[in-house]
């Protein structure tokens, strides 16, 4: 029966000749947000996208509160698929080290580590958030989306050397303000390059390994 209405889903010939299409968006509400009960599975087996609402993430005040990791869709994404895989294997990583340091403590984790979870905090805070009183940043086009990817991505492939945490936490705190006041810019302009040029200053400031 799920996989009957979802299957209205598609590409349609309207009565004059024209061609349009009908998207359905479902919404599945398992008790306790558990995805493993039955409906919710065979939903997943026939729809072509998943949103995964987070309780953690909403509690957090991060929004949209869409879990990164739980979510996942079939469709051609605005940046090539290997590219955001090697984005999604930071956030993984980032999240286990998180995960490790409520157990060990921050001074219990190495440096490493701690950058990736560093790293993992800057892309759920400036790529995966949005502030929807922003009229710029309430939402992005093609171009501010692929713009914005290609530098975090430099910042995120980098190999930074620091030793201390305390200077490492409060660098990346300045480039995830950076990229903020960047995201609120609207493209083109003066200002759009200015904080633009910022975040590639503060990323080549950084010790390097």
């Amino acid at each position: 029966m799920i996989a009957g209405f979802y299957e209205r889903a598609g590409r349609v010939r309207l009565k004059d000749g024209s061609i349009g299409s009908v998207t359905i968006g479902g919404t599945v509400s398992p008790a306790g947000g558990n995805f493993d009960e039955p409906v919710t599975q065979a939903t997943l087996k026939v729809v072509g996208a998943f949103h995964g609402l987070s309780r953690a993430r909403s509690d957090a005040r991060r929004f949209p509160a869409i879990d990164p990791l739980d979510s996942w869709s079939k469709y051609r994404s605005v940046i090539e698929q290997p590219r955001v895989e090697a984005m999604r294997t930071i956030l993984r990583k980032g999240s286990d080290v998180e995960q490790m340091m409520k157990v060990v403590g921050e001074e219990g984790t190495a440096m490493e580590d701690f950058v990736v979870f560093l790293k993992k905090e800057l892309i759920d805070a400036v790529y995966l958030q949005q502030n929807a009183f922003n009229d710029v940043d309430a939402s992005s086009s093609k171009e501010r989306q692929r713009a914005s990817f290609d530098i975090l991505e430099q910042v995120i492939g980098g190999t930074y050397a620091y030793t201390d945490k305390t200077v490492a936490r409060r660098a990346f705190l300045q480039l995830q303000q950076a990229f903020i006041d960047w995201n609120n810019t609207p493209m083109g302009g003066a200002d759009y390059d200015a904080r633009r040029a910022a975040i590639l200053k503060l990323v080549s400031e950084a010790p390097h390994a």
